[in-house]
């Protein structure tokens, strides 16, 4: 059997080592640094994010695809349905829209088969939610993303993702009441979010 092994501080192994006896912690560089002492990074506002898998990804049986890439990233699902939308719902989300003569086209689509609605929660998740889907145009979508390994047309693009936390804000009120989104913790959380958070 070898010698026991030292469970002393860092502190008094350098000490030790050194035969000196005040702190020489910071300059015995980072790998050293007390827990305490450690820089901790401030984590960026949690925000909550719309993310639509139109009828398109649900035919093509994709959602499950989809959903795993936003979790595996570390993105948490407060909210999940499966909707088949009315055309009411669909032009109050295409709203924006209304003028631009590809306006109806999108509703009709939207309205032509179920589609998974979920709310997406996280550090930077708008920011985060519309880079993993990829540019609008799939042929200019990078690979990697949603759009640039699954579409190859902008009418069967896929997903829809909110642009800005007043769309996300917007969004997920028109398609989620407040007793369908969740809060619950998540035993990864610490390995996702920042310290302390």
């Amino acid at each position: 059997m070898g010698a026991p092994r030292d469970r002393s501080s860092p502190r008094t192994a350098i000490r030790a080592a050194t035969g000196k006896t005040q702190d020489t912690t910071r300059d015995a560089g980072p790998a050293v640094v007390a827990h305490s002492e450690r820089p901790t990074h401030l984590m960026a506002e949690l925000q909550r994010t719309l993310l639509l898998v139109k009828p398109d990804g649900v035919q093509r049986q994709l959602v499950g695809r989809v959903l795993t890439r936003f979790e595996e990233r570390g993105l948490k699902l407060v909210g999940l349905k499966l909707v088949w939308v009315d055309k009411t719902l669909a032009e109050q989300h295409y709203a924006v829209h209304r003028d631009k003569p590809f306006f109806r086209g999108l509703v009709d689509f939207i309205t032509s088969g179920p589609l998974v609605a979920a709310v997406l929660e996280g550090p930077n998740a708008i920011e985060i939610v519309r880079a993993m889907n990829g540019a609008t145009r799939p042929h200019e979508a990078a690979p990697g993303s949603i759009r640039g390994d699954f579409a190859v047309e902008t009418a069967q693009n896929l997903v829809h993702a909110s642009d800005s936390p007043e769309t996300a804000e917007a969004e997920v009120a028109l398609w989620f009441r407040p007793g369908e989104l969740l809060e619950y913790g998540r035993d990864i959380d610490r390995w996702v979010l920042a310290p302390g958070e």
